[in-house]
């Protein structure tokens, strides 16, 4: 409850009555929020007083009040300064006094108008506020101001250069990994070239095996057409071819067809023996063809 009566009175402040000649005094306005968007017109107010508020945050569109020569943040909770806070180079006079700080923004180096500022009573780091020294005097608060602002650009250009460094090597890395795919893909590549090569290569092979298998059966049939071409042009016949047409034009040749049986009947009777030899000769032969062949 008590939040929200809080956030209504912050809504319900009017910036433009705080305005004075050029100051702008919005201290203790028990505000936590910056009213950016309501200081952002007045031009003229290039002094800010936020002293005395429970502000903890000082965000990115603080900076759009690039109006702005003097500022006092003192006696807030502001544990948290945007980076971008250098962009308000027209700043001179900066009080953080009594804050929860414990480091300067990044960008705090390009505040080269700077030439005041109180860090007293923040939560530094040791090393960082005796490099900067005290503000116990506006003499120191000057000194303060000069050497914050040179060690913050050392910071910086440290950082950016660090950063810069982190990028080449994460490309490289991706690069490195870019190149290591196309590797790999190029590989791929002539692998399958080296495939297709083959397969091509021993195409011939198969083509010439199948013509080796195919040959016996066209050497046997070119023996035969030859045979039968030969005896074509010899003007032989089959006997049987023949026997059929002497029967039909002439009964002679039937007597000496029979004539003819009956002598092969009593040549055949005489040499049955020599005729079984060979016969016998001949079956193993074939039958030895055979077994080479397998054997083969």
């Amino acid at each position: 409850m008590a939040t929200k009566q809080q956030d209504q009175n912050e809504e319900n402040i009017n910036v433009r009555d705080r305005l004075t000649d050029n100051v702008l005094d919005l201290s203790l306005m028990n505000i936590s929020k910056v009213p950016v968007q309501a200081i952002k017109p007045l031009r003229r107010a290039t002094t800010l007083d936020l002293s005395n508020n429970r502000i903890s945050i000082i965000e990115s569109n603080f900076t759009d009040l690039t109006q702005l020569t003097q500022l006092d943040l003192s006696k807030n909770r502001i544990t948290f300064i945007c980076d971008d806070f250098g962009l308000l180079t027209n700043l001179r006079r900066l009080d953080l006094y009594k804050n929860q700080l414990t480091r300067l923004p990044l960008t705090f180096g390009r505040l080269r108008n700077l030439k005041y500022l109180d860090l007293q009573e923040n939560p530094l780091n040791p090393t960082f506020k005796k490099l900067i020294g005290t503000c116990s005097d506006t003499s120191d608060c000057l000194a303060a101001a000069s050497r914050a602002v040179e060690f913050m650009k050392q910071v910086e250009r440290r950082v950016l250069e660090d950063r810069t460094k982190e990028r080449k090597v994460r490309e490289a890395k991706e690069q490195r990994q870019q190149e290591e795919k196309l590797k790999l893909e190029v590989q791929r590549q002539i692998a399958s070239e080296a495939e297709c090569r083959s397969t091509v290569d021993n195409e011939p092979e198969k083509t010439e095996k199948t013509r080796r298998r195919r040959k016996p059966v066209t050497q046997g049939n070119t023996d035969t057409n030859a045979k039968e071409k030969t005896a074509a042009k010899a003007g032989h016949k089959p006997i049987g071819d023949g026997v059929s047409s002497g029967l039909r034009h002439s009964s002679m040749l039937w007597l000496l067809v029979l004539l003819l049986l009956i002598a092969t009947y009593v040549l055949y009777t005489k040499h049955s023996d020599v005729l079984q030899m060979t016969r016998d000769g001949s079956i193993r032969e074939s039958r030895d063809a055979i077994l080479e062949e397998y054997i083969k």
